[in-house]
């Protein structure tokens, strides 16, 4: 679905110079996961996260608008309410579009989807999540044609953290050789990171399958390199940054603030009123209120009596900042009230939170109506240290948290243990027929990644013929899924007794081993290798915050039927719904699908 924003209100970008290029369109893709930036964002929409004060996509619209682009195309989730704001903004001359995504597609997939909107004509990507002041665009777009290249990929060097994230390697002519959408718990170092800016040609729609999930770096750009079109990477200069957890949302908005000279896009509509102190429209300010800057207060604040306001900090429109408060080195969103003589320190306080009486907030962030699945979502490299739920009488995220874990665990071993000791005779009779029928041990065991990427041997019963990695490669083009997940529905390399192990799923049973060390827990995602999730880095990371399941959603909901845009969904689902009773239901309705053998091959 394409919906046309109507022209309401004029908007700050469209008094600056706009700059001609010969790329016309763009698409903002802002359909993704937000995984990085939990608890945040599910409680924000992420295209409106503040930074100071303006919404990321507004600085992202102004972005291109100056850059010369006259069509942006912002591509969001289907359930995705288009905020008002969003609706009233107005570029002159410029057309914006949304598209409602029907099912997750994937980046690339994104892209055949708006293939009307691309018209054959050369698009700009970028990705939604990209904070941006000052990049040269033009130069890049001068370098797309100068190379002749199907698709370049703006990156930048990585002058903070050589151990990147996600890592771009190049040969001598700046072309892309391949690139490694790695965890943290696995070294591979390069400077290159992928900027999240990106220049096709229309030609690359041709390589983009219609209605599966397909991603840029790790599916579309290896169709074209296969077919020796010109892939080329570009370093982007320029003021920007990925925003990919709370940690890098805080210190945008630090580095904003105590900047020099901060730009005008930040400060418009507002009066310095003191060194580095700006105030919006209808402000009331107590003339025994103490602030020290850098501090950017919204329209429509009160700020009472011998309040405290210490910088950097931002503070939202429609706040109340009650008599003897103290706010220092925190981020305040859109109406927030602050009850007398509370404290409020390097913090993250949610959109229209109620702070009680003396309440002191420290390293915490606060959301009004917070779920506490999504405590243990934060980044524990960062300064918060929690959540909290501002709405109850008490904050229970950690209790219920820590009272789950023990309980999980508690079952983990009682059924694991209890299924081993009852179950022995009969593996020791699987075993036998498993020598008899083929060559090679009794056991597979491969390293897949658990609780937080950490590497361990998951053991399963052999099912496959001794050379099964070797007859992998030449099979791969066979691949009947559309993910990270090789299967094909009459495998050569299964044996005999491993088509019957693999339908009944008996050849899972030896993971009751790694469920009693801990390593797995009985319900859980699949533990996968980390090669099997390069394709959604942000699933990826959700998935890797609990320990893998000998079962799960995805087993009980088709399994290898399943698409992979649904098996990311029910993975992030249980991931931020996962409860006792959830793991109950699981536990219960695997038992009748290993009966019916469903999706089973």
């Amino acid at each position: 679905m394409e919906l046309k924003l109507q022209s309401k209100k004029k908007n700050i970008f469209t008094s600056y110079f706009l700059r001609k290029t010969k790329i016309r369109k763009a698409i903002v893709l802002a359909g993704g996961q937000g995984t990085h930036l939990r608890p945040i964002t599910q409680y924000h929409p992420p295209l409106m996260l503040p930074i100071v004060n303006v919404p990321i996509i507004e600085l992202i619209l102004g972005f291109l608008v100056r850059n010369g682009i006259e069509e942006i195309t912002i591509a969001v989730s289907e359930n995705y309410e288009i905020p008002k704001r969003l609706k009233e903004l107005y570029f002159a001359g410029i057309k914006i579009f949304f598209h409602k995504e029907n099912k997750l597609r994937g980046p690339a997939g994104t892209i055949k989807d708006l293939e009307k909107f691309i018209n054959e004509e050369a698009f700009i990507v970028i990705n939604g999540n990209v904070f941006i002041e000052h990049v040269d665009l033009g130069s890049a777009i001068d370098f797309h044609y100068k190379s002749k290249a199907a698709a370049t990929v703006g990156i930048y060097r990585d002058n903070r953290n050589n151990l990147a994230r996600e890592c771009v390697k190049l040969d001598a002519e700046n072309k892309i050789t391949s690139f490694h959408i790695i965890h943290s718990s696995i070294d591979r170092r390069s400077p290159w990171r992928t900027s999240g800016i990106y220049i096709f040609n229309p030609t690359v729609l041709k390589f983009i399958k219609e209605n599966i999930y397909m991603d840029i770096k790790e599916q579309l750009i290896p169709a074209l390199q296969r077919e020796s079109l010109n892939v080329v990477a570009h370093e982007i200069k320029g003021s920007y940054q990925f925003i990919e957890s709370v940690n890098d949302y805080i210190r945008i908005q630090r580095d904003i603030l105590l900047d020099n000279e901060i730009h005008n896009f930040y400060l418009y509509g507002k009066e310095e009123i003191a060194e580095k102190t700006w105030i919006g429209r209808d402000v009331k300010l107590s003339s025994n209120a103490y602030l020290l800057g850098p501090i950017v207060i919204g329209d429509g604040c009160t700020i009472g009596d011998w309040a405290q306001i210490i910088g950097p900090t931002v503070i939202g429109k429609g706040c109340q900042i009650s008599e003897g408060t103290l706010i220092r080195e925190s981020i305040l969103w859109d109406g927030i009230f602050l009850s007398a003589g509370a404290k409020v320190e390097h913090s993250i306080i949610g959109e229209k939170s109620h702070v009680p009486n003396n309440s002191y907030i420290k390293n915490m962030i606060v959301l009004n109506g917070f779920s506490a699945r999504d405590a243990n979502l934060v980044p524990s490299d960062h300064i918060i240290q929690g959540t909290v739920d501002i709405s109850g009488a008490v904050s229970l995220p950690k209790i219920k948290h820590h009272i789950y874990k023990i309980a999980k665990r508690l079952m983990d071993l009682v059924v694991s243990l209890s299924g081993a000791v009852l179950l022995l005779p009969f593996f020791l009779l699987l075993a036998i027929a498993i020598k008899i029928d083929s060559k090679g041990p009794v056991f597979y065991i491969q390293k897949r990644c658990g609780l937080g990427g950490k590497l361990f041997g998951m053991v399963k019963f052999r099912t496959m013929v001794t050379e099964a990695e070797r007859l992998h490669k030449e099979l791969i083009s066979q691949n009947e899924m559309d993910g990270p997940m090789f299967k094909l529905t009459n495998d050569p390399r299964v044996t005999r007794l491993g088509k019957l192990l693999r339908s009944t799923s008996l050849d899972e049973l030896p993971q009751l081993y790694n469920v009693l060390k801990g390593e797995m827990s009985l319900v859980g995602p699949r533990p996968l290798i980390m090669n099997e999730m390069k394709f959604s880095p942000s699933w990826r990371d959700s998935r890797l915050k609990v320990k893998p399941g000998l079962t799960g959603l995805w087993q009980i909901q088709g399994r290898s039927e399943v698409p992979f845009h649904t098996w990311i969904k029910y993975d992030m689902y249980y991931v931020n719904n996962r409860s006792l009773w959830l793991d109950l239901t699981i536990l219960f309705k695997t038992i009748k699908v290993v009966i019916k053998k469903s999706g089973a091959y």
